[in-house]
């Protein structure tokens, strides 16, 4: 294995959208300059509202909303539903809000499912090695 070079390229890789972009506007005679003028240009016509959400989309995006952080007592070690219960206690009490209470009691549902998928597929093991003989 080689670096990669010019020539020393992986198969099956192509260019960007950003690149095929640029490429047909030189084709154009056109630059990325004038792209982004034409944009606000028609972003302030009174008859193309939908230029302008773009471009102040692109200029502002909206952020991405994000859960709050939360602190309270969890029981990490506890068995599962010691640990959802402190979470309903949370609720109860107002230190964590009912939607990401949800997603925590959501997320002790698949650590269960994940530790029983795996417990069974070991047994499942065991008893295919037993029964071929192996031990």
């Amino acid at each position: 294995m080689g670096q990669f070079t010019s020539e020393n390229q992986p198969k099956g890789r192509g260019k960007s959208e950003k690149t095929k972009f640029i490429e047909a506007l030189k084709k154009g005679n056109r630059t990325e300059e004038e792209f982004y003028q034409l944009c606000v240009e028609r972003a302030f016509d009174k008859e193309d509202n939908f230029a302008f959400k773009e471009v102040l989309n692109r200029l502002s995006p909206l952020k991405k909303s994000v859960a709050p952080c939360i602190e309270f007592d969890f029981p990490q070690d506890a068995k599962p539903h010691v640990q959802a219960a402190a979470v309903m206690k949370g609720i109860a009490d107002g230190v964590i809000p009912p939607d990401i209470g949800a997603q925590f009691v959501s997320s002790i549902k698949s650590m269960i499912d994940i530790e029983e998928y795996t417990d069974l597929k070991e047994r499942i093991e065991k008893l295919e090695a037993t029964l071929n003989g192996e031990s």
